[in-house]
């Protein structure tokens, strides 16, 4: 079951937070450095983590019409060597790894994150009528020359006509954040085996662009005007941690699974990546729950 919250030591950490804040527009803020954390062993967790999913989720192999080398998935699709290994490598199940002291570094990243989107969301208080669950984070991979393309946290790519995607999650997502786990440096001569080039975190409609630091978090709007991209990685590997907060009744029909902590045995939990929040973050969520309207502003009123 979930811990008590210490509310003094809670609203140190609060302030703490506030202090390291920068809202770089948009709804788009940045903590900065609010994790210290023992990174290099959970870069080589992320490491180990990426290379057992990818040989889970694929197998090198031939495309059987033209003979190119590239992966074929547990379905037996074939994706060229190229389009794969561009891609970031995602850590999905990381909850399950029975290390004591991987627990307890992940435990402490959704800790702080629900620290800072508590912040968030009091900055930001209409967003406390649209979260109701959260996406524990996996880790993301970003291996010398991959990126990731521009996209929004709540896209299924669904056309009319084509078949409803089967994992429709993602349509849930209200908040999204990004914490980093090493830093960007300028050119090669600053690479020391722990960090990487390039790899910015870009958000074209807002106009920002973001230059990775360890131990900074990102907090930023799901939706299309959140749309963001990581642009390539240069030198060395990237890694990150991907988090969102949610809304709506979920549907297991696609692939929409969230437990209840009220009902959910202690082993169950720790092992679940989609919670309901029990407890309302900070001020605006505790209004919201109270049946209060957190922005009580209407025409004529400052």
């Amino acid at each position: 079951m979930q811990a008590e919250i210490n509310l003094p030591e809670h609203q140190r950490k609060l302030e703490e937070f506030k202090k390291k804040k920068e809202h770089l527009g948009g709804g788009v803020v940045l903590y900065k450095n609010v994790l210290d954390l023992d990174f290099g062993r959970l870069r080589s967790f992320a490491l180990e983590q990426a290379e057992a999913e990818m040989a889970e989720m694929y197998t090198p192999g031939k495309d059987p019409r033209t003979g190119q080398d590239g992966y074929l998935n547990r379905n037996g699709y074939f994706f060229d060597a190229k389009g794969i290994e561009c891609m970031p490598r995602h850590c999905a199940f990381v909850y399950s790894d029975p290390d004591p002291d991987i627990k307890e570094i992940l435990e402490t990243i959704e800790t702080t994150t629900d620290k800072c989107v508590t912040d968030y969301i009091d900055q930001f208080s209409i967003a406390a009528m649209s979260v109701w669950w959260k996406i524990k984070g996996h880790i993301l991979v970003y291996p010398p020359d991959s990126f990731l393309g521009l996209h929004a946290d709540t896209s299924t790519d669904y056309a009319y006509g084509s078949p409803h995607p089967p994992n429709q999650i993602a349509t849930r997502t209200v908040v999204s954040t990004i914490t980093f786990f090493n830093d960007s440096v300028d050119d090669t001569s600053q690479l020391n085996g722990t960090n990487f080039m390039g790899g910015w975190l870009a958000f074209k409609y807002l106009g920002i662009r973001y230059k990775p630091r360890k131990g900074d978090l990102i907090v930023f709007p799901s939706n299309y005007m959140g749309a963001h991209a990581c642009e390539m990685v240069k030198g060395d590997t990237r890694f990150s941690h991907v988090g969102w907060y949610c809304q709506g009744t979920p549907n297991p029909e696609v692939g929409e699974n969230v437990i209840d902590p009220a009902e959910a045995t202690e082993e169950t939990l720790g092992r679940s990546t989609n919670v309901y929040l029990t407890k309302p973050l900070g001020r605006a969520m505790t209004e919201v729950w109270a049946g209060l309207q957190p922005e009580r502003w209407g025409y004529g009123e400052d």
